[in-house]
């Protein structure tokens, strides 16, 4: 995770450590875990890795056109 605004529900994802390539996050894409995740509240963590499926949006034309979704922690 490059930073996430627990706040707006939201953040970006720093792919593969290169800094300038990030990916558009919504809370509602982070997979439930009831251990992680005990109050129902998704959110994540900067410094965090996660996986998750790329997609684009082609209704969107600036670099928050790619989207992760069903984004799962792997480590914290």
């Amino acid at each position: 995770m490059k930073w996430y605004k627990e706040d707006k529900g939201y953040g970006r994802i720093m792919l593969e450590g290169r800094d300038g390539d990030h990916i558009f996050v919504h809370f509602s894409e982070i997979q439930d875990n009831s251990l992680r995740f005990h109050n129902g509240f998704r959110f994540l963590r900067q410094g965090q890795k996660v996986s998750f499926e790329l997609v684009e949006n082609p209704l969107i034309s600036d670099s928050s056109r790619r989207l992760a979704k069903q984004v799962k922690v792997i480590e914290d």
